[in-house]
């Protein structure tokens, strides 16, 4: 059975006159409950509604009503079939490449910082491509992954020979450069089961999506050597956004752009913090975190993949380089 969870609500025009609002399609694959289609994308969806003097209505179609995979929903923008949705560019290897330089192991350290970064990588014109193909009104990141395990992982070499799945090739290669089997072709979604039927025997991932996904019910351990951040987009379909009315532009736009990624990373670390507490409470998984030493050893085992990242791109270097000085200044502006 097909859920609509609509957020949008239909403002009627105050002014006196029979007022229309335009109904913009919001896809995510999550579901409804889940935390950042309930407690992020459907609240910004709520004010922009609000915003924008009863010409929008924004109607959330949560839990994969308009298409399941996580992989469909840049298709389903780009096709018209949603107007807007949250997508992960992992899914999609070879698009929003640019932005595949946070998923390098040890630049980002949590969504919110990494999330004003990533937009101001867009605005310094570092991201292009796809980044211009569509209406960007959140570019983000996850905080960083570390690795998830059915086994014990203290050091890089607990990894050899083992079944490991991440999100996209540039993980992937994190993966191999530690002597995992890189698993490629899992979706969020099946990581549980994956697990479960021991199909792998870990993932990269952060603490939200281990409890979104129930991979918290099969994980034992996790070591939280930060291994990249998993790049993520809310984007509109171009289009349909230039034939709004100026009224529902502006409201879009008063909520896009920097304001998006810094609500959206802010809200994310709170959730992960949040997350981690009710999974160590309720699973008592063997959590590793890496002390400096441990990390060290971490950094120069997975060093082969930032290297091979650079070296197949034409500007890697550059992109590498103008991302950790974007990364500095907000540090330093924070």
């Amino acid at each position: 059975m097909k859920r609509v969870l609509a957020v949008g609500v239909l403002l009627a025009s105050v002014w006196g006159g029979a007022g229309h609002a335009e109904t913009l399609r919001f896809s995510s694959f999550e579901p409804p409950a889940a935390y950042v289609t309930s407690k992020v994308l459907t609240p910004w969806a709520e004010k922009v509604a609000a915003a924008s003097k009863g010409t929008l209505d924004i109607q959330m179609f949560a839990g994969g009503t308009l298409g399941r995979s996580p992989a469909q929903q840049l298709k389903l923008v780009e096709d018209g079939v949603a107007d807007i949705a949250w997508v992960i560019p992992g899914y999609t290897p070879g698009r929003f490449d640019e932005g595949t330089v946070a998923e390098l192991p040890f630049l980002v350290d949590g969504s919110h910082k990494g999330s004003l970064v990533m937009w101001k990588m867009v605005e310094d014109g570092h991201f292009k491509g796809d980044y211009e193909k569509f209406k960007l009104l959140c570019v983000c990141v996850s905080t960083p992954a570390f690795v998830g395990a059915t086994q014990e992982i203290n050091e890089p070499t607990d990894m050899s020979g083992l079944k490991m799945r991440a999100p996209g090739p540039t993980q992937l290669a994190v993966l191999e450069a530690v002597g995992a089997v890189p698993v490629g072709g899992i979706t969020a979604a099946n990581l549980a089961e994956s697990l479960s039927r021991g199909l792998i025997s870990g993932s990269l991932i952060e603490w939200s999506a281990s409890e979104t996904f129930k991979a918290n019910e099969v994980l034992t351990h996790y070591n939280t050597a930060a291994l990249g951040a998993t790049p993520m987009l809310v984007l509109m379909n171009k289009a349909r956004y230039e034939a709004l009315p100026a009224e529902a532009r502006a409201a879009i736009d008063a909520h896009s752009g920097a304001y998006f990624s810094d609500y959206f990373g802010k809200e994310f670390d709170a959730y992960v913090a949040a997350a981690r507490q009710r999974i160590i409470e309720k699973f008592n998984p063997k959590v590793v975190e890496p002390d400096d030493q441990a990390v060290d050893v971490w950094k120069a085992a997975v060093a082969p993949a930032t290297e091979k990242w650079i070296a197949d791109r034409d500007n890697g270097k550059a992109l590498y380089d103008a991302f950790r000085d974007a990364l500095s200044a907000v540090a330093a502006a924070d």
